[in-house]
């Protein structure tokens, strides 16, 4: 097992990714090549203490403290997201920049290493969405909140363990597989669009390969997580690899 460097896409751009699991890449390079991972010491925010690189949207169900995304304090997770102690309490997390397409022609890779707190008190998403402050509701019910949802993404919602891969167009849900089962141990996402269907990854295990009606918008990696409870849940980072070919 090792890293190669191969050419991807029209405009002859570079990625490094891993010989065995292709789709853990590492970085990209060239004309049309966009590319983001997270590292230790990551840029933040003086005022807010947010990641610079990320839009983030806290929600506040109840008062007390904030909900937070911070740089992570325990070696191997560069990135630590903490819910409030109110049920909805929680934050939405989007990479600045809508760069991600699926059409043919060009490749999206996205990888992601969480830890849950709980695996049945929260709500968890992770995956490519158009920019929107509020990908999962933030009162009455929990679940993704439709209203001009974009997207495909991993998702868990309170009270149950089960994970979910959903497809979302103009925010009508037009696809959901089952992929696996939440736990409070390290879990590996995975999505791989090869300019012609996506490849779902769990724990580095191919789940499921679709293709069929997908978001015609512009796409960023995204992770939202709500406590689903009076006490707080956090997710820890860590990896969290982005890289799109033109």
């Amino acid at each position: 097992m090792g890293i190669e460097l191969v050419s991807i896409g029209t405009k002859g751009a570079k990625i490094w990714r891993d010989q065995t699991y292709p789709w853990r890449v590492h970085g990209a390079i060239g004309e049309g090549a966009r590319s983001f991972a997270i590292q230790p010491g990551i840029p933040c925010d003086d005022t807010t203490g947010d990641p610079m690189a990320f839009v983030v949207t806290v929600t506040e169900a109840g008062g007390g403290g904030d909900s937070t995304i911070v740089p992570g304090q325990v070696q191997g997770y560069p990135l630590l997201l903490t819910t409030d102690n109110a049920e909805y309490d929680g934050v939405n997390v989007q990479l600045r920049g809508e760069t991600a397409m699926l059409v043919t022609g060009k490749e999206v890779y996205l990888r992601g290493k969480f830890k849950l707190s709980d695996k049945t008190q929260s709500d968890f998403l992770f995956g490519l969405c158009e920019l929107k402050t509020d990908l999962m509701k933030v009162s009455a019910a929990h679940g993704v909140l439709a209203t001009n949802v974009a997207g495909i993404f991993f998702v868990n919602v309170d009270g149950s363990t089960a994970i979910d891969f959903q497809v979302y167009v103009s925010g009508a849900l037009v696809s959901t597989t089952g992929v696996g089962t939440m736990t409070t141990e390290d879990i590996d996402y995975a999505i791989w669009w090869d300019g012609t269907n996506i490849h779902i990854y769990v724990d580095d295990v191919e789940m499921a390969t679709l293709t069929g009606t997908l978001p015609a918008g512009a796409l960023t990696p995204s992770i939202n997580l709500r406590a689903g409870t009076t006490t707080a849940i956090t997710a820890s980072v860590a990896e969290l690899g982005f890289v799109s070919i033109e």
